[in-house]
């Protein structure tokens, strides 16, 4: 078989296609690739970023994880939710709070407590 370069042939057309074909399946799989790449930094720059973490022990058996970061606070709490509050003004102590207020984390020196709705759902909670 002889290769003819300036000729179009089933083969060169079959090539072609699979070359076009190919290209696009690759760019998709990099840009998957780049995008969980993507997902892992931007894990690992909010690891970066807390500040410090403290486990809260109140009574009746209820708990608050806390995670701070620069202006917010990721809880966990012990009744399964998780919540992200970002820190508010504060005459004593350090203040988060929902943007509608109806969840409030108070954090100073080693006690918190939560309220939620004008109730205080979790008090007296100390770090352990």
């Amino acid at each position: 078989m002889k290769i003819e370069l300036r000729k179009v042939t089933w083969y060169s057309k079959l090539l072609a296609i699979i070359i076009y074909v190919g290209t696009f399946f690759l760019g998709y799989y990099l840009g998957q690739r780049i995008e969980g790449l993507n997902c892992i930094v931007e894990e690992y720059e909010m690891r970066a970023q807390v500040i410090n973490t403290a486990v809260f022990a109140c009574p009746n058996s209820k708990a608050i994880y806390a995670e701070f970061t620069k202006n917010q606070v990721k809880l966990k709490l012990s009744d399964g939710r998780e919540l992200t509050l970002s820190q508010t003004i504060s005459g004593s102590g350090a203040r988060y709070a929902t943007s509608s207020e109806n969840f409030i984390f108070w954090n100073k020196g080693n006690g918190a407590f939560i309220e939620e709705s004008g109730q205080t759902t979790y008090q007296d909670c100390i770090t352990k």
